[in-house]
C-alpha cells in the first residue's frame, strides 16, 4: 500500500522544514505513541513539541550504521499490522505510516555514506472534525496576530519551545515588493504596540530585516525577493 500523495507532502514538508530543537520549555503534554528503533540505532530530539500549521508534534532523528533495507525491514514489521499502513518512495527517501488512534507515526529513512538517517514523526491528525466550524476556527488560527499586506499567504505557523522561551515561526509569501512590505510591517507591527530595534536593507534591496521588541518579546522578520515572489519569515521569543 502506497501513503497517499498529498499526504506525504505535507509531512515531508512539516519534518524537515520546522527542525526547531528539542523543546525543553512547557509544552503541552499528550500521550504519543511510543516508536521503537533498532538495537544498532541511536536517537535523538529534533522537537519534543511542535505545532505546524495548528498540528501537534514529535519529531526524532534516527542514525544507524546499518543499510536503509536493513533499517526499513525493522519499522515494516512493526507498522504491517498497523491501521492504515503503507510505504512509499519518494526520490531516495522511503517513506513508512499507519494510524496509531489520533495520531499517523510517519518513518523517513534515506541512505548515506554512514549507513542510513531518518525521522521518526508522531503527528495529531484532525480528520475526524466535528463540524466546518472546528475547521475553520482552525484555519483561522495559522497566522493569526502578524499583519501581512493583502493577497497573502500563509506557508507555515510553527509553535516550539526551547528552555525558558516559546519560539513562534511564520513564512508567509505575497507579490508586493520588499520596500512594501517592510513599510507595511513598520507600520503595523508599530501600531500594536512593538518599537523598531533595528531595521536594514541589503542586497541590493532585494532583503530587509526588521527586529521588534515588545516587552521581553523579540520578533525577527527577514523580508526576500525571489524568482516566485516575495518570503517573510517572522520568528518571535516570548519568555516563559
Amino acid at each position: 500500500m502506497s501513503l497517499p500523495a498529498p499526504f506525504l507532502r505535507w509531512m515531508l514538508a512539516a519534518a524537515w522544514l520546522c527542525l526547531c530543537g528539542a523543546a525543553a520549555g512547557a509544552p503541552p503534554q499528550r500521550d504519543w505513541p511510543a516508536i521503537p528503533s533498532p538495537a544498532s540505532a541511536k536517537t535523538f530530539w529534533i522537537a519534543e513539541y511542535i505545532e505546524q500549521n495548528t498540528i501537534p508534534m514529535q519529531i526524532r532523528g534516527i542514525e544507524s550504521k546499518d543499510p536503509m533495507e536493513v533499517v526499513s525491514r525493522f519499522y515494516e514489521k512493526w507498522l504491517a499490522d498497523k491501521a492504515g499502513y503503507g510505504v512509499s518512495n519518494v526520490g531516495p527517501m522511503r517513506v513508512l505510516g499507519a494510524r496509531f488512534g489520533l495520531y499517523q507515526v510517519t518513518v523517513q529513512l534515506r541512505a548515506v555514506p554512514s549507513g542510513t538517517a531518518g525521522r521518526l514523526v508522531a503527528a495529531v491528525m484532525y480528520d475526524e472534525v466535528k463540524s466546518e466550524q472546528e475547521l475553520r476556527e482552525r484555519a483561522e488560527r495559522i497566522g493569526k496576530g502578524f499583519p501581512r499586506p493583502a493577497g497573502s499567504q500563509v506557508v507555515s505557523d510553527t509553535l516550539s519551545y526551547d528552555e525558558g522561551q516559546r519560539n513562534r515561526t511564520i513564512v508567509i509569501t505575497n507579490n508586493v515588493s520588499v520596500e512594501t512590505n517592510a513599510l507595511y510591517l513598520r507600520e503595523q507591527m508599530i501600531r500594536l504596540g512593538w518599537s523598531l530595534q533595528q531595521d536594514r536593507t541589503i542586497d541590493g534591496g532585494t532583503r530587509s530585516a526588521l527586529v521588534f521588541r515588545r516587552n521581553s518579546e523579540e520578533m525577527v522578520v527577514t523580508i526576500s525577493k525571489r524568482d516566485d515572489g516575495y518570503f517573510i519569515v517572522a520568528s518571535q521569543t516570548t519568555p516563559e
